[in-house]
């Protein structure tokens, strides 16, 4: 057993211990007693001992009092003022334990007084549609059979039949198909016309009850605004019409996408696969844009692992799509000038270790367009045009984007150590493959290629 301390089994050593403990305790019982009379012995006769009245009087406290003007007089005949005893909080009444009105208020923020975002649903989710796009096959039998090749977003702009959405979306369909909101059956949908290259495509279907959508003024749209994204990611059937809610995250974004260059609206929303060519709303239920695109990688770790991202989308902006919109359905396709070549820039490290000039690489040359008409090689580095140096090959697409289809493009090209003046006459870029091209190199490592007017 554990313990502490000290035992003895020695009575005498306790009895005498004891004894003198006993002895203490009632001196000090005396002293504190002797200590009590002489106090009260004093304070009985202090007053006759400092010459006072010997008449009774009342116990008088004396405490400070409360500062009195400079010009009162104080009179020894005046009773001091009795000290109130301190008192606790207050106890609140259990019949005054009442909620009160929390009545703080918010300041006024435009457009967080309600939520409006099912209203807006409710308006606009009518006119957005499923794309599906059927491209033909064989079955094992042999069988010449139309296979859903993929699948998107479009939306309804006119009641006559009209329908905005990618044409990414309906590329390369050999049968279009829609699904209207509350029709359980496709509908067939005739492709009035596409552009690749700023990616819109207008669809029509005929005898359908339609809801179309008003269209916003993409220009005034801000960074921070409110922006939903509707549409049938992944399939038109499991998530149709599914809305997402984000902001505007830059409302000016040049991205390439499948070489070719836009400016997009950058957004939060999610957008997935399936979104595409559905519309982008603002939070008075307009359409500003269609949505596009989605980054959904970052860059790549120390192993090549992919980084992936989030809430990075991307929307063409409605005013420019209604311009290409108005020309596909007047029209069929869209003009743009061109002369049928990829290129690359030159820099001036590049050319001081190759020994060749500065200015725009010819990658490729699209067979039996207007450069290859012109005599224009792969390998040539085109120097000047029009009659302006060529440093880099943006400078060349300017300049070729500035002409109207039927001009004459003056330039001069650097082949083998020697300088050639060639002529071409500029063409339509719409009617121009630039998977057919004739004597075609390897881009240069490093350098990023992209399709040129």
């Amino acid at each position: 057993m554990e313990h502490n301390g000290f035992y003895s089994s020695d009575h005498s050593y306790k009895q005498d211990h004891e004894g003198r403990g006993g002895n203490v305790f009632a001196t000090i019982v005396v002293v504190i007693v002797i200590v009590l009379l002489a106090l009260l012995v004093v304070g009985l006769f202090w007053p006759n001992l400092l010459g006072g009245s010997t008449a009774e009087a009342p116990i008088v406290y004396v405490t400070p009092t409360p500062t009195q003007p400079s010009d009162a007089t104080a009179t020894p005949e005046a009773e001091a003022t009795m000290v109130p005893e301190a008192t606790p909080t207050p106890v609140v009444s259990d019949n005054d334990r009442e909620m009160p009105s929390l009545d703080g208020v918010a300041p006024m923020l435009p457009g967080m007084v309600d939520n409006p975002i099912p209203d807006i649903y409710d308006a606009v989710s009518p006119g957005v549609v499923g794309v599906l796009n059927y491209i033909k096959t064989q079955s094992y039998s042999g069988k010449d059979i139309e296979e859903l090749y993929g699948s998107g977003t479009g939306f309804v702009v006119s009641s006559e039949g009209y329908i905005l959405t990618n044409a990414h979306v309906v590329e390369g369909a050999d049968q279009i198909t829609v699904k209207v909101y509350g029709e359980e059956d496709e509908r067939e949908a005739v492709l009035i016309g596409s552009d690749t290259e700023t990616d819109i495509a207008v669809l029509k279907v005929e005898g359908a009850v339609l809801q179309p959508l008003k269209l916003g003024d993409s220009d005034q749209v801000r960074v921070g605004e409110y922006a939903l994204a509707i549409g049938n990611p992944l399939s038109t059937d499991e998530l149709a019409n599914t809305i997402t809610f984000g902001i505007i995250s830059a409302t000016s974004r040049e991205i390439t996408i499948d070489n070719y260059t836009n400016t997009y609206f950058q957004t939060d929303a999610a957008i997935n696969f399936g979104n595409s060519g559905g519309p982008l709303i603002n939070m008075s239920g307009e359409v500003i844009g269609i949505n596009s695109a989605k980054t959904i990688t970052a860059g790549y770790d120390e192993f090549g692992n992919a980084v992936s991202a989030e809430g990075i989308g991307f929307a063409l902006p409605i005013n420019q799509v209604k311009k290409i919109m108005e020309i596909l359905i007047t029209t069929g396709y869209v003009e743009r000038p061109g002369i049928g070549v990829t290129v690359s820039t030159v820099d001036e490290a590049t050319a001081e270790e190759n020994g060749v000039p500065v200015g725009a690489y010819v990658e490729s040359v699209v067979n039996d367009r207007p450069a290859a008409q012109a005599g224009v090689l792969a390998g040539d580095i085109i120097v000047e045009a029009n009659g302006q140096t060529i440093t880099t090959h943006q400078q060349l697409v300017s300049i070729v984007l500035s002409c109207t289809i039927g001009d004459e493009l003056n330039i001069k090209v650097y082949r083998d150590g020697e300088y050639i003046d060639l002529t071409i006459v500029i063409g339509n870029k719409t009617d121009m493959n630039f998977d057919d091209v004739v004597g075609g190199v390897t881009p240069t490592p490093g350098v990023d290629v992209i399709p040129t007017p």
